[in-house]
């Protein structure tokens, strides 16, 4: 139960993350001006950080725990990936009032704060996982998948918001399909450091004790690297307008890559080992 709920948790809040600033960087990139945030990704934004929020509620098993799970800012990255994503869901909050009452003053610089927040959340909580005491979870993979995850999801969950936007058609959007080629990037890095980091370990008391189940993961690894491909192409196949300007291959797209994500996520809680004390 513990790791469905950090499973819901990291992936609704990567996900957020990554819907809020590939839009903001598709609108700075294509646009001068008052940006104004459609209503749609504001709101899924909201909705998915509500929902990750509950779950990791769920993941302290007692709300009154919460308060002990921020009282150590200075010395936890717990404490900061909490205070972190909370101030994230407040500028996303924010915004989402400054939309409905159609108001402009201050919202670049609310919307810039929000994107930090956002960033700096991503990047507690790769932290969190960087345990000298879990050598599988401790190298520079956790944090690039994670970011992966940020950029991947986020684009196409964009791609298909402004399909309904525009009536359920996709118009092709270069910024959006780089975003998610270097998020594919990302994500591919993450699956071979991780290989390399289990194969470098061949003699180490760790791996040896958890030796069948990494043996194992490599072959999973690698379908799922051939599965993000296949979301990502079929993404691309769509941008570039070879399937017409219909949002269905965006949705298959994105069925792909998040059922892909959820298998990731399930094995890197799987492959923990904790070492030592």
């Amino acid at each position: 139960m513990n790791n469905i709920s950090l499973i819901i948790f990291t992936l609704l809040i990567q996900t957020s993350v990554g819907i809020f600033s590939t839009t903001i960087l598709n609108i700075w990139i294509n646009k001068t001006g008052i940006i104004d945030i459609p209503l749609i990704i504001l709101s899924t934004c909201l909705g998915l950080l509500i929902l990750g929020l509950i779950s990791a509620m769920a993941h302290l098993g007692n709300p009154k725990n919460a308060p002990h799970a921020v009282a150590n800012m200075t010395h936890s990255w717990l404490s900061r990936e909490i205070v972190t994503t909370n101030l994230f869901a407040v500028g996303i909050l924010l915004l989402w009032i400054y939309t409905i009452a159609d108001l402009k003053k201050g919202l670049f610089f609310i919307e810039t704060v929000t994107l930090i927040f956002g960033i700096s959340a991503i990047f507690t909580m790769s932290r969190v996982y960087l345990l000298k005491a879990v050598p599988v979870w401790d190298s520079i993979a956790t944090p690039i998948d994670f970011f992966g995850t940020v950029l991947l999801t986020g684009s196409v969950v964009s791609a298909i918001l402004n399909g309904f936007i525009l009536d359920k058609v996709y118009e092709p959007n270069l910024t959006l399909l780089t975003i998610s080629s270097l998020g594919l990037c990302l994500k591919l890095t993450a699956l071979f450091v991780t290989i390399r980091v289990q194969k470098q370990s061949k003699n180490l008391v760790w791996y040896k004790s958890f030796r069948d189940k990494i043996d194992t993961q490599t072959l999973i690894y690698v379908i799922r690297a051939g599965l993000y491909i296949l979301g990502a192409a079929l993404f691309t196949a769509a941008d570039m307008g070879m399937t017409g300007h219909s949002i269905f291959f965006v949705f298959i797209s994105f069925g792909v890559i998040m059922l892909t994500e959820i298998w990731n996520r399930f094995c890197f809680y799987d492959s923990f080992c904790r070492i030592g004390l």
